[in-house]
């Protein structure tokens, strides 16, 4: 699993931020499964609000995410309040549909290059979505962007 946001200015981060990676970060209890809970993913959310701040000098985005659980408690409501500009309130917000949602593009894309190869290793197709990454252009990002329905 990995998480991204997609901008008018490109992909953020700058490259992939898996979660695997981003759970290593933690102490674990043996035999604890890693996953996200609200204060994690308010500490990703941390990380990329620099990257941010870095594309949007002026703030000038709308910051959108799906409609987990996780994103839609009290500390994560209150986190993105107080340090996004703008939001796509959770009540306007649709089921996920690619004409609404723009990362699903992103992710479709993403599956279709990885079902092209055969890997070896979780770090072959980690390096093959960094590869992509790269290479996704933000004129790419700006059409998947301006598709979405009015």
């Amino acid at each position: 699993m990995l998480w991204s946001g997609l901008t008018s200015r490109g992909l953020i981060p700058e490259s992939p931020l898996f979660i695997d990676e981003f759970l290593n970060g933690y102490e674990w209890k043996k035999g604890e499964k890693k996953t996200i809970n609200a204060t994690r993913y308010i500490d990703l959310l941390e990380q990329v609000v620099p990257a941010m701040e870095q594309l949007f000098p002026d703030n000038d985005y709308i910051f959108q995410d799906d409609t987990s659980r996780i994103h839609r408690t009290p500390p994560v409501l209150k986190f993105v309040e107080e340090n996004m500009p703008q939001r796509i309130d959770i009540n306007d917000q649709a089921v996920k549909m690619d004409d609404v949602w723009p990362i699903e593009n992103l992710w479709s894309i993403i599956r279709n290059d990885l079902s092209k190869y055969e890997f070896n290793s979780l770090h072959d197709v980690k390096q093959r979505i960094i590869d992509i990454w790269k290479n996704f252009c933000e004129e790419k990002c700006v059409k998947m962007i301006d598709s979405i329905s009015k």
